[in-house]
């Protein structure tokens, strides 16, 4: 960028006090740590309320989001239009009104940023709107002056401390935001009840009201304010930049929306470490010394997204921790170019501000895309694959318009290596019969001298330059044009064999035949990477109960042998699937299915099902549509009890485990809607993730009821699956039935079993 003389008008500096930079970098690192905190103490209430799912999440950094770019949208206006003295008097004015309010919240609800039951949703089908407004009611004007803080206190330390730079106060900030996110499941989590999380938290909000009013009169103290007085200052260099152009601010709200793009979509297909993974590429990129190097992370950058695009070509083959671990590895290697990139083009102090702004904005957009409009726009998680080429491509121009990088200035050797791996790329994915249509031996002749000649050009030259980047540049296109074809090919595959694919709030469901199970001729039903449901095809076996519902699994074993009852039988399942408990029924039999999903609903029941197991079925069915856990406490208050003989709880296998419904206020709601004592309730825990053996142990020694294990590891049948469940009851004899008797494990434990309740919940005590 071009410099010119000029004169601006900056407020003079005094002095500042011994301890400013400690009281700033303290107030800094406490706001973003009670940031990330209260994400996750708020999503963890909302969660049970809605489902547990990825979107409830999504939506939540959707909110947060938009209230950073408001926050920081707050803080440049009000350094650039506002006087120090006024604005210090609003912004105190601000922080003192956020105790009051927080205060008023704490006398009507159980703790500062907990509302009550009283406000959980009715029965929605898109519950977007009302996860805004809680997020509003609770936490609103709070996280609004925490998002403030980075900006606005980085602005008011430069008029403090002039001269030095901010930008590491920025990798501190983020490092408060990492530990938030790190200490809340490994220390606040286990020891507290959310009310008491709620609590501690609001009493570290006001230690940060304090250490930011602190702040804010330290800085008006810096800065002498005198009528007619301008003060005239030049840049670092004696000379005054000019403002960042137009170009530099797309450039900054280009790279912060790829960001937020990849962190969400990742997010989408796995729930595992993305978060963590963003925090720390922020780290890295923005400390005073930062580590970024742009041949090391675009090359990792770039075998990462090779490997991606062949793992998607993979499809099913993958294993679900080969997915996690590349979906972690691109993750990082992405963001820390994304960021790396950013940190490369920050202003100088004079304009962080709009710095900020412009990287909030940046990421409320690449929210705003992910979490409301591509579960409109895209029938699958295809956000990821754009996102991806998409980023790719703006890194490209970002390089091009960079004269000094390697897309320019390189050796001579580099457009050989590139242009090797990108033949064998394509030969690899078999673009020759696929798209060329000829005989493969021609690419891959033209891989082995593509390699023979870069190595040869790196023995005679290692050092000498490229004349011109035209090549390299031409090469570059190229790569970005095949991964964009492997992630079309990917796409069109998940749609060609895919009898149906269907996304909304809850996730992707894709229903299928004949995926590798060992199942002939068979529909199947996936939620994400989960297997939920399977029909056989034949006109026989249609009504054969599947997967982990057979006749070996525990809930097959009960209904199979009704030695409980000898008459017709009242069944409540919370969680429909395709319906496969419904083969079970016969005439006279009533089975009451609770399930959130409404395409989960049109799926198994009505004239568009693909499943008939509740059409064919010989019992009467009714299917709830609303959570289960809540629609059965509504139920209570409404019409009573609805007296099963048995009531399946199967929640619990797929990546979201609905914690609300494993507490002991939900215990006591299923067993209000039991018929007698010797009712039963089974609990579906067939998991790889996690293991709810512990939490059911408790549970059923909290309300003195008998608990019998079904492991089923060898199926006889090949339509079904590996199963795991747990069968509670208040009368041993309800489950003295020999057949259940024959399979029952006994169930170990090797700590006192944990007792979990609305107010708390470890997820880590389960893990696996």
């Amino acid at each position: 960028m071009n410099t010119q003389e000029a004169v601006l008008d900056v407020p003079v500096a005094r002095k500042a006090a011994p301890g400013s930079r400690i009281v700033f970098a303290l107030t800094i690192f406490v706001s973003a740590f009670l940031l990330f905190q209260v994400q996750l103490i708020v999503a963890k209430q909302l969660l049970p309320w809605f489902g547990g799912t990825a979107g409830v999440w999504n939506t939540c950094l959707v909110f947060f989001q938009v209230l950073l770019l408001a926050g920081y949208g707050y803080a440049h206006a009000a350094m650039a239009r506002v006087s120090s003295r006024l604005l210090t008097r609003v912004h105190i004015g601000l922080l003192v009104g956020s105790i009051m309010l927080l205060a008023i919240c704490a006398l009507k609800w159980r703790s500062p940023i907990y509302p009550t039951d009283i406000l959980s949703p009715e029965a929605v089908t898109s519950p977007v709107r009302h996860i805004l407004l809680l997020l509003s009611v609770s936490v609103g004007l709070p996280f609004f002056l925490l998002t403030t803080t980075s900006p606005l206190l980085q602005a008011w330390f430069t008029q403090a401390h002039p001269g030095e730079s901010p930008y590491r106060l920025y990798a501190l900030s983020n490092l408060g935001s990492l530990l938030g996110l790190l200490t809340y499941p490994l220390l606040f989590e286990p020891r507290l009840s959310l009310r008491n999380q709620g609590r501690v938290w609001a009493a570290g909000y006001l230690l940060y009201v304090l250490a930011g009013v602190v702040c804010a009169l330290r800085a008006a103290a810096a800065v002498q304010e005198e009528n007619g007085v301008v003060a005239t200052k030049h840049g670092d260099d004696g000379i005054s930049e000019l403002r960042p152009s137009a170009g530099q601010r797309l450039q900054w709200f280009g790279l912060a929306a790829c960001g937020c793009v990849m962190l969400l979509s990742v997010t989408n297909l796995i729930c595992q470490l993305p978060l963590g993974l963003y925090l720390i590429s922020f780290i890295l990129c923005f400390q005073e010394k930062p580590i970024y190097r742009r041949g090391l992370f675009h090359a990792a950058f770039a075998l990462a997204a090779a490997w991606g695009g062949i793992e998607f070509l993979r499809g099913e083959g993958v294993k679900t921790i080969a997915q996690i671990g590349w979906f972690d590895v691109l993750l990082f290697a992405a963001c820390m170019v994304y960021h790396g990139e950013l940190a490369k083009l920050k202003p100088r102090p004079r304009h962080l501000t709009s710095f900020y702004f412009y990287v909030a904005a940046g990421g409320a957009f690449g929210t705003l895309l992910v979490g409301l409009l591509a579960p409109r726009m895209f029938p699958a998680i295809w956000e990821f694959q754009i996102g991806l080429c998409g980023s790719g491509l703006l890194v490209a121009l970002v390089l091009w318009l960079d004269p000094t990088s390697w897309l320019h200035r390189h050796a001579r050797w580099l457009a050989g290596i590139v242009g090797t791996g990108v033949l064998a790329l394509a030969d690899y994915i078999g673009v020759s019969a696929t798209i060329l249509h000829t005989n493969p031996v021609y690419l891959h002749i033209l891989v082995g001298v593509s390699g023979v000649a870069s190595f040869v050009t790196i023995v005679i030259g290692p050092r000498v330059q490229a004349r011109s980047g035209t090549i390299l540049q031409g090469t570059v296109v190229c790569g970005w044009c095949l991964f964009g074809l492997l992630f079309w090919t990917h796409a069109h595959r998940q749609l060609s064999h895919s009898v149906l694919l269907s996304r909304n709030f809850y996730g992707v469901l894709r229903v299928a035949y004949d995926e590798p199970t060992g199942m002939h001729y068979a529909l199947l039903e996936k939620h994400g990477l989960t297997l939920h449901g399977a029909q056989l095809q034949a006109a026989s076996r249609r009504n054969t109960p599947t997967l982990y519902y057979g006749p070996s699994s525990g809930v097959g074993l009960l209904l199979l042998n009704r030695g409980q009852s000898a008459g017709a039988l009242r069944v409540g399942v919370i969680g429909l699937g395709a319906g496969t408990i419904a083969a079970y029924g016969q005439p006279g039999d009533y089975m009451r299915f609770y399930e959130m999903n409404p395409e989960v609903v049109r799926l198994a029941k009505g004239n568009e099902a693909l499943f008939t197991f509740l059409h064919d079925t010989g019992s009467q069915t009714d299917v709830v549509l609303g959570d289960g856990r809540i629609s059965l406490d509504r139920e209570l208050a409404s019409q009573g009890s609805q007296h099963f003989d048995l009531l399946a709880i199967d929640a619990f296998s797929g990546d979201s485990i609905p914690l609300h419904l494993l507490t002991r206020e939900a215990m006591s709601i299923y067993l209000r809607h039991l018929r007698s004592n010797r009712s039963i309730l089974a609990f579906h825990v067939s998991n790889r993730a996690v293991n709810l053996l512990p939490v059911l142990a408790g549970l059923a020694e909290q309300y003195q009821l008998h608990l019998v294990r079904i492991l089923t590891l060898a199926p006889k049948s090949e339509a079904e699956l590996p199963s795991d469940w747990v069968l509670m009851a208040a009368d041993p004899a309800a489950l003295e039935i020999p057949p259940i008797l024959q399979h029952a494990k006994l169930v170990k434990l090797t700590a006192p079993p944990p007792l979990w309740t609305d107010d708390y919940s470890n997820l880590l005590q389960v893990l696996r």
